[in-house]
């Protein structure tokens, strides 16, 4: 026998809300996304506590037609909001903002914004779904890809060197390079030993080195460079031309080298690319360097002769490496 008195039994009290045509349509859509399968559902759901009412900018697709908007107990509203409701374990931190819901007999109504924007949050949603292994990749390409391109410049160094050829030092008669004496600098020469012809150009250095003496590959470290060898009919004998990667304005000349000891191709700087001879037109056995610049002739700075017969290779500055 049951002897609770019936004024200790509890009543359900109706619960009536209303709608216009367009917050219909977002209240669908949220009971959709809160995974319910009416609206219905998904205010039992709110009363019991198993979802948050949280504010979003947009639910559902807006509509053109919709009637005005009104507030929680029905009375016109200038600023709608719109309510969308989510399950608790998935709300964002932070307690929840209730808009709307039911309380007592109270209308209550949702509403949509018609022109609002998504958030940074609904933005990001698509991309936090997808599994970690796949976000951990993303960012770490992210951060791995740039240093790799740096590396690989610097490796390759294919970043253009920069040299001052104005304040660049020269050498000159008497002067020693690698421990050759140099016996001739760019000059004008009274008279050309071999032919007797006189105010001859010198375009080069001459340096005192014996027949077979390694030439090297001038250029920054890790450059490539490109060597070229030919015959010059003028007396040059033959010449080896390099242009590289780091000061691709320069060609680098060694004439008079040994026959069929000079070695067209691509190379590393600091590689030996020929031997010096007295092939053409000379007085005795000898290493002629030359340099150009944009196609004319400059004094050749001395750090360029020194890798020639060291193999010692530049820094991005146009100095000698450490």
């Amino acid at each position: 026998m049951n002897d609770t008195p019936p004024t200790a039994i509890p009543t359900k009290r109706r619960c009536t809300v209303t709608v216009s045509a367009q917050a219909w349509h977002g209240s669908k859509a949220a009971a959709q996304a809160a995974g319910c399968g009416s609206i219905s559902e998904l205010l039992e759901k709110l009363g019991n506590g198993e979802l948050a009412i949280v504010i979003a900018d947009e639910v559902g697709p807006p509509l053109s037609d919709a009637p005005g908007t009104f507030d929680t107990y029905g009375a016109p509203s200038s600023t709608p909001q719109t309510v969308t409701a989510w399950p608790l374990d998935s709300a964002d931190e932070g307690p929840a903002k209730p808009t709307s819901g039911y309380t007592n007999g109270r209308t209550a109504t949702a509403t949509i914004h018609p022109k609002s924007k998504p958030q940074p949050a609904q933005l990001l949603a698509p991309l936090l779904r997808l599994p970690k292994v796949v976000l951990t990749a993303v960012c770490a390409s992210l951060i791995v890809l740039p240093i790799l391109y740096v590396l690989d410049l610097r490796l390759s160094g294919s970043k253009k060197a920069s040299l001052d050829l104005d304040q660049a030092i020269t050498v000159t008669t008497g002067d020693a390079i690698a421990g050759y004496e140099v016996t001739d600098h760019m000059r004008i020469r009274p008279v050309h030993p071999v032919t007797g012809a006189v105010n001859v150009p010198h375009n080069g250095v001459d340096v005192a080195t014996p027949s077979g003496t390694p030439i090297y590959g001038v250029g920054v470290t890790g450059d490539k460079i490109t060597v070229d060898c030919w015959w010059d009919v003028d007396g040059g004998g033959w010449v080896a031309n390099q242009t590289t990667e780091s000061f691709p304005q320069l060609v680098f000349q060694s004439l008079h080298l040994l026959e069929n000891e000079c070695r067209s191709g691509t190379f590393t700087s600091g590689e030996v690319i020929a031997l010096s001879g007295n092939s053409g037109l000379g007085s005795g056995e000898h290493y002629d360097f030359r340099v150009k610049l944009e196609g004319s002739y400059i004094d050749p700075p001395r750090q360029f002769l020194e890798a020639a017969l060291t193999g010692k290779t530049l820094a991005l500055d146009g100095s000698l490496a450490e």
